[in-house]
């Protein structure tokens, strides 16, 4: 008579592919927060530079002044002007992003006719340390990105 051969998979061989393909679902979850938070850092990077930018021209036409303050308890940069038409914008700034030395940018003032002073807002990744430095003037300057 023929013998019937049992070809299933043992409890074990199925814990360890479970095992396994549980390790290697971390590893890309991982990745992909890492993903995800170096897009936030290089968005926020874009935005300040845009807002950065309008500001430069709102200034360079109006007679207001401008301000701009970092808010650590919202962890976020304020630009706010005394023209009620100038729009306040708010930019986020990731979890991820420490200010090395945020007292300089608590409340910086743009005027229309003369040049704010050179800042340099300097910021450190957490995820791999990278470090940021964008450095920036006003009127007569441009906006100096180090990377």
């Amino acid at each position: 008579m023929f013998k019937i051969q049992n070809k299933a998979f043992t409890l074990i061989e199925s814990c360890l592919v479970l095992f396994i393909v549980g390790v290697v679902s971390l590893f890309a979850l991982q990745h992909i927060r890492d993903y995800r938070a170096r897009q936030a850092e290089r968005l926020f990077f874009e935005q300040f530079e845009a807002s950065w930018h309008a500001t430069r021209e709102y200034v360079a036409v109006e007679p207001h002044n401008v301000h701009l303050s970092w808010d650590q308890a919202n962890h976020t940069l304020h630009y706010t002007s005394a023209d009620p038409q100038y729009q306040s914008m708010d930019i986020p700034i990731p979890e991820t992003l420490m200010c090395v030395d945020p007292e300089t940018w608590f409340r910086v003032q743009f005027n229309h006719d003369s040049a704010a002073r050179p800042q340099s807002l300097i910021c450190r990744s957490k995820i791999d340390g990278h470090r940021y430095e964008y450095r920036v003037q006003m009127m007569w300057g441009m906006l100096h990105v180090k990377k």
